[in-house]
């Protein structure tokens, strides 16, 4: 499958602190793809360089085989790569129809804004009763459901997932990756930073697993599963 994106000796961090030390990452069209790895290996620090809300120093990053290193955060997203950032993506000020109508706006194409939203209102049938409800008043779980929502209509080729289970009960986080699944199905490709290893397993194409601002296996999961490479990663052994 032809790569979709493509980091390449990617170089980047805050200050002086080198985060991203020559960081190599492909993610195929058509596929998700989980960045996996412990607290403080640069996972977060990558999807926020991929999106240019972080600076990359060294190195290339391409999207659809063009380079997108060095420009700005809008046009990256309006190129169609849209990042749902750790702790929601939403406006908790606003109400849950303001927050998806402000996305559908923002789409390529105004036209099939109708049909967007109704896609919406049908999938997640929990927000279509809560249009009138401030975002910031939803359940975490809610809100995590409308963050996805919000990035769909912005009509997405590659979305970025920073730990959308956080701080969520199971039974939510099952729902949340079936959504996922849901939106490949879609068209959409995704590169999803979880720490929730089990769910995270059995959705993804493809795992690569980072140490140290690098990746360290990049493989399937059933690879994985069946490797060393976890418990070096997590455990040190």
């Amino acid at each position: 499958m032809p790569a979709l994106l493509e980091l390449e000796g990617v170089v980047a961090g805050y200050g002086k602190v080198e985060v991203l030390h020559g960081l190599d990452l492909s993610v195929p069209a058509g596929t998700i793809v989980a960045l996996l790895g412990p607290n403080g290996v640069g996972k977060t620090t990558a999807l926020r360089t991929i999106a240019g809300t972080l600076e990359c120093r060294q190195g290339t990053i391409r999207f659809d085989g063009r380079r997108i290193d060095g420009r700005p955060p809008h046009q990256i997203a309006a190129g169609g790569l849209v990042l749902i950032p750790e702790g929601r993506g939403i406006f908790p000020n606003l109400d849950v129809g303001e927050n998806l109508r402000v996305n559908a706006n923002a789409g390529p194409d105004r036209s099939r804004r109708p049909a967007r939203l109704e896609w919406v209102m049908e999938h997640f049938p929990r927000l279509a009763e809560r249009l009138d409800q401030r975002a910031g008043s939803l359940s975490g779980g809610e809100q995590q459901m409308l963050a996805l929502s919000r990035a769909f209509l912005a009509e997405p080729r590659l979305l970025l997932v920073d730990e959308i289970s956080m701080g969520l009960a199971p039974l939510v986080v099952e729902q949340l990756f079936a959504d996922i699944v849901l939106l490949k199905s879609r068209g959409v490709s995704i590169l999803l930073v979880e720490q929730y290893m089990t769910f995270a397993l059995e959705v993804a194409d493809i795992c690569a697993v980072m140490g140290h601002g690098r990746i360290e296996f990049v493989g399937e999961p059933d690879e994985l599963r069946h490797s060393s490479v976890l418990s070096r990663a997590y455990l040190g052994h």
